[in-house]
């Protein structure tokens, strides 16, 4: 009797020891945090009836210096991101990347507000200053006159943050550079909270998903690399879009 109480108590202390690990990893994992370098807003838009793409292309023409100033004063990249494969498009993303600089990013949005984007458009010009940081980034002349982009919103299981998920990004990224594939990645956290990403891919080739196809999703590391990432977060939605440079 006396020797199964041992063992009995070796057991639970054994159990408290391996939560008590398991509690500490997690706090350790909530203190990594992601090298941010960047801000990023995206500002979703939707063409007025009877307006058009023409129209939204004449309204940024025709002030196009206007904002050129401004984004080489302020340091703004600004991109116009429209829906991959919608024929009749009435929906758009303003993309702007500052460097944490909100009262810039607000002059381009009073500029344009001054200009009456409103004739050709409504969007929801709330600064949102979304942290980012490029996970891979791929330096290469782009030929085309857009990048292919997807856009992911994601919320972290419970538990699990950018401390967990880090190593998972490590080594998809790692197996990526194994094909030739000219992609960058983008990872955005929200700057009120970290419990939910948005995480974009850029594709910089027309055949990226052969390429995935052929070379990379079926692979052995490939389904246990995809397990990994829907362990740590479940992604709300995966949309498709064509990203030019605007300015």
């Amino acid at each position: 009797m006396h020797k199964l109480l041992n063992i009995f108590l070796v057991i639970i202390l054994l159990s408290a020891c391996s939560k008590n690990d398991s509690i500490n990893e997690v706090k350790l994992s909530s203190l990594v945090k992601a090298d941010f370098s960047y801000t990023q807003d995206l500002f979703d838009c939707t063409l007025n009836e009877n307006e058009s793409l023409i129209g939204l292309e004449s309204f940024f023409s025709k002030n196009i210096e206007e904002y050129k100033k401004i984004a080489q004063l302020e340091n703004l990249n600004i991109s116009i991101l429209f829906p991959e494969n919608n024929t009749n498009i009435t929906t758009f993303i303003i993309s702007i990347i500052s460097n944490n600089n909100p009262l810039g990013l607000k002059k381009f949005i009073d500029a344009v507000k001054s200009d009456d984007i409103t004739e050709v458009a409504s969007c929801s010009f709330a600064i949102f200053q979304h942290k980012g940081i490029n996970l891979k980034e791929e330096l290469i002349n782009n030929n085309n006159s857009f990048i292919n982009a997807e856009i992911l919103r994601c919320k972290y299981n419970d538990t699990y943050n950018f401390g967990t998920f880090q190593i998972s990004i490590n080594r998809f990224i790692n197996n990526l550079r194994t094909i030739e594939l000219p992609y960058s990645i983008s990872y955005l956290e929200d700057n009120s909270k970290n419990d939910s990403f948005i995480w974009i891919n850029y594709f910089y080739t027309e055949d990226y998903e052969d390429i995935l196809l052929k070379n990379w999703a079926n692979k052995e590391d490939s389904a246990e690399i995809q397990n990994e990432f829907s362990t740590n977060a479940t992604c709300i939605d995966s949309k498709k879009y064509k990203s030019y440079k605007l300015i």
